[in-house]
């Protein structure tokens, strides 16, 4: 008499039959995105142990996780992006002022296209004998004016550079030095030759002769 045992059936390891689709050299480009993701869920899906199948609250805690970090993916390229407009538009503002002149705090002043030196400052009390003077890198006086008394408050200056015909005459960068009197918040007119752009989408530039400058430093713009 043949007594046929009992054989319990084993689960079939579906996952150990798969077999790589890429070349072994092939690496990739070791990015997921959302198809890729969903084409590796459906394969997870279709060769999930039977026995054993996949959890419905994990499968939807792998959604949730992937779908937080496509979101964060997203909203980072759209700030940077954002920072990159704000960046072109704010420099294309600054390049208006090409050929303008701007008052900054300091004590050099340069001429404008017109050949004027000028200036402002507050006079902290009454004087009687105020003056100023333009010296240039030598330290000598190219251009000075006698104010005599003036009263506490804002002050501004303004010296005209002419050659023998009368034509604009450029001396360089003169610097301005106040005698007879306590000043404060000393200021000059500089031009504006260029703009260019700063690191990280900062604010733009504004190249002078006296050196770069800060939309936001300007107090004036002329």
């Amino acid at each position: 008499m043949n007594i046929a045992s009992e054989v319990t059936p084993q689960p079939t390891n579906y996952l150990a039959g798969l077999t790589q689709a890429q070349p072994e050299n092939s690496t990739g480009d070791n990015s997921l995105d959302q198809s890729s993701f969903l084409r590796l869920m459906t394969t997870q899906l279709k060769f999930q142990d039977p026995f054993d199948p996949l959890d419905n609250q994990a499968m939807v805690a792998q959604l949730a996780q992937f779908s937080s970090v496509a979101g964060i993916a997203e909203m980072s390229q759209s700030l940077t992006d954002i920072a990159s407009i704000l960046g072109d538009n704010r420099l294309s503002e600054a390049k208006e002022w090409i050929g303008h002149s701007i008052l900054v705090p300091g004590n050099f002043a340069v001429a404008d296209k017109n050949g004027q030196y000028a200036g402002e400052f507050e006079l902290d009390q009454a004087t009687d004998n105020l003056s100023i003077d333009l010296l240039n890198d030598a330290g000598e006086i190219v251009m000075f004016a006698e104010l005599g008394r003036q009263e506490a408050g804002p002050v501004e200056f303004n010296f005209d550079s002419k050659d023998e015909l009368g034509a604009p005459l450029d001396q360089g960068r003169l610097r301005v030095r106040i005698n007879g009197g306590s000043v404060s918040n000393l200021a000059t007119w500089v031009p504006v030759a260029s703009v260019t752009a700063s690191e990280n989408n900062g604010p733009p530039i504004l190249v002078t002769p006296i050196g770069n400058v800060f939309p936001a430093e300007a107090l004036k713009v002329g």
